[in-house]
């Protein structure tokens, strides 16, 4: 009887898996082999990156972007050119999860065997077990430092912001293993070769026009152009005019312009200051000659000088030496904002027109 049960049972086992026939013994039944799972690992990216703290808080997180879960063991991560992670059998992604791996340098069983830093060039690349290149995070060229470009107390990460999808950001706050807080988010200037990192606009603030003459409504002036994407804040700028009796730095120049407290100019705006007015908001304090040697400096809060006009010879002291007079055009930039210096109709607050002739300098 016993022999029956548990024959009955074995029959009963059987009948709950699919069966083919052996095609070595046709009267045998054996079991259905499962067919093979095939893993979309073009789902698979690197969403998160942290080289803050000590070794053992540092991370690397993949998110699948798909819709099934996909099974990590071979999949492996380079970090400069050089084998860092491998996955193993049993380590798996849910769909539209989360893989944190925890731990530069051997410093946590399941960690990547490299270092990782906050403050140095790296590439970071995921591959399918194929050998497919699934995704990249670059910082930098190869060998480069970059200092640590705003990471906040050295406890942020790069996070793509939207997960998986979105360009990687410095986000203030490291998530591993779990969606990414793009709160307070930054652009790195040092990420490249990702594709999709933005681009960021920057603002680009020239001399564009300079009037030495009457000829437009009896007024000289200067005017400043911003040939950038985004606003300047002229806060702690000033303009240099360099003669050789100078007193604010002995027989170099005299600081003619500072930017009011909150000034700004938005992309593709001008600002024009008049010629021999003391307020700064409506001009700089100092002349200008269309007849003699002329030399303006553009300095940003740094100390940095960003633009310059130089009419005559660029000697030190600077000479001021008498030069033909132009008495119907200002010096300007022909195209606009971007062209070398030229004659052109005076048009302060405007583009730049036509170039009508060629600036003498001897």
């Amino acid at each position: 009887m016993k022999k029956i049960f548990l024959a009955l049972a074995a029959l009963a086992s059987m009948a709950a898996v699919s069966c083919v026939k052996d095609e070595q013994n046709p009267n045998a039944l054996v079991p259905e082999p499962e067919p093979e799972i095939v893993y979309d690992y073009s789902k698979l990216v690197l969403n998160e990156l942290s080289g803050a703290g000590e070794d053992n808080e540092k991370f690397w997180e993949l998110y699948n972007t798909g819709s099934q879960e996909i099974d990590l063991a071979g999949v492996t991560i380079n970090k400069d050119e050089e084998l860092a992670w491998t996955g193993a059998k049993g380590q798996k992604i849910p769909a539209n999860g989360y893989f944190a791996i925890i731990g530069a340098k051997g410093t946590t069983p399941d960690g990547f065997s490299s270092g990782f830093s906050a403050k140095k060039s790296v590439i970071v690349e995921l591959y399918a077990p194929d050998g497919t290149k699934l995704d990249t995070f670059q910082r930098g060229e190869k060998g480069s430092a970059w200092g640590d470009q705003g990471l906040d107390n050295n406890k942020g990460s790069w996070s793509r912001v939207p997960d998986g999808t979105g360009a990687f950001m410095i986000t203030p706050n490291a998530t591993p293993g779990a969606a990414n807080n793009g709160e307070g988010a930054t652009v790195d200037p040092a990420l490249v070769g990702n594709g999709d990192v933005p681009v960021q606009k920057t603002a680009k603030v020239v001399f564009n026009e300079l009037c030495g003459n009457k000829a437009y409504e009896g007024n000289k002036f200067i005017e400043l152009f911003n040939a950038g994407e985004a606003e300047a804040s002229l806060k702690g700028w000033t303009i240099r005019k360099y003669a050789a009796d100078a007193t604010d730095v002995a027989g170099k120049y005299n600081i003619c312009w500072t930017a009011p407290e909150g000034k700004k100019l938005a992309a593709g705006a001008y600002l024009v200051l008049g010629a021999d007015i003391t307020d700064p908001e409506l001009g700089f304090n100092a002349g200008l000659s269309a007849k003699k040697g002329v030399k303006f400096e553009l300095v940003d809060a740094s100390g940095k000088v960003v633009d310059k006009f130089v009419r005559g010879t660029d000697a030190d002291p600077f000479g001021e030496e008498p030069l033909a007079e132009n008495k119907e055009a200002s010096f300007s930039r022909v195209p606009n904002g971007t062209g070398e210096w030229a004659y052109a109709a005076p048009t302060p607050g405007a583009a730049n027109g036509e170039k009508t002739g060629v600036i003498e300098n001897e």
